[in-house]
């Protein structure tokens, strides 16, 4: 009888382990959003900093870490009744934007995977005409991130989006963001991403590049970046005019992102 008892405590490891699929990762790229997920109940932290200043070619202003920083803490949660299903709240210093958020896996192939993102975004400072657009903005966001595995290392990530307002658009726009990742090792890896410019914006306004290398362990992940976008969030990133848009190359300002899961 005492033999049994370790055979049966193994097979239900085993079940646990097949029954769970895959461990949960907060759902976060460089700005945009991955397919990744927070299992059942599991609860996921991610907090964002974006230094404003360039990190130009000389070290007086240690590249731009001594210049001003949005900083931002974000919250996912696994809504274990629905498989797939996220419940995720953002919060930025930038405008003091609020991000309220629904995410659903609704592909998972050996060859890609896709979900659907809908969010409600609300800057929360008064409503002000500035020379680069308006502040204190409202309104939603739906994106539909999908990704192509090319063999166990590389993943492309092509992610169609509906910004309902942006900075100078009363209008909605459509665009889509794309991104690499790349596996160097089963710690550090690479990714690269970047942001067109919708057709509604103005032709003075440039898109948007991000280059970062992300360094995980069991349940944290950090990445240091790059990039000429300012913000973090999809009506910030995405829009292609927040702040008044992305900056020249040579513009490019340090960041970085670190995520915890529970």
């Amino acid at each position: 009888m005492m033999s049994r008892i370790p055979c049966l405590l193994l097979c239900f490891t085993a079940a646990s382990g097949l029954l769970r699929g895959e461990s949960s990762e907060y759902p976060l790229a460089i700005n945009l959003p991955t397919v990744d997920m927070m299992q059942f109940r599991d609860m996921g932290i991610a907090f964002t900093h974006r230094f404003d200043t360039p990190a130009a070619g000389h070290g007086k202003d240690l590249y731009g870490l001594d210049g001003y920083a949005y900083p931002a803490f974000g919250f996912d949660f696994g809504i274990k009744p629905v498989k797939g299903l996220n419940a995720i709240l953002y919060r930025t210093a930038d405008n003091k934007t609020l991000v309220l958020a629904l995410q659903q896996r609704v592909l998972d192939l050996q060859s890609m995977r896709m979900a659907v993102r809908a969010e409600r975004f609300d800057e929360v400072v008064p409503r002000t005409q500035t020379p680069l657009g308006t502040v204190g903005i409202s309104g939603g966001t739906v994106q539909v991130p999908a990704e192509f595995f090319i063999g166990d290392l590389t993943t492309f990530t092509l992610v169609p989006t509906y910004i309902s307002r942006t900075t100078t658009q009363d209008k909605g726009v459509f665009t889509a963001g794309a991104g690499v990742r790349v596996d160097v090792t089963g710690k550090l890896g690479l990714l690269a991403e970047y942001y067109p410019r919708p057709g509604k914006i103005g032709k003075d306004f440039k898109p948007g590049y991000a280059l970062g290398a992300t360094y995980r362990t069991l349940k944290h992940r950090f990445t240091l970046l790059g990039t000429n976008a300012l913000g973090t969030t999809a009506n910030q990133v995405l829009s292609g005019d927040f702040g008044g848009g992305p900056r020249s190359t040579g513009q490019w300002a340090l960041g970085f992102n670190l995520t915890r899961t529970f």
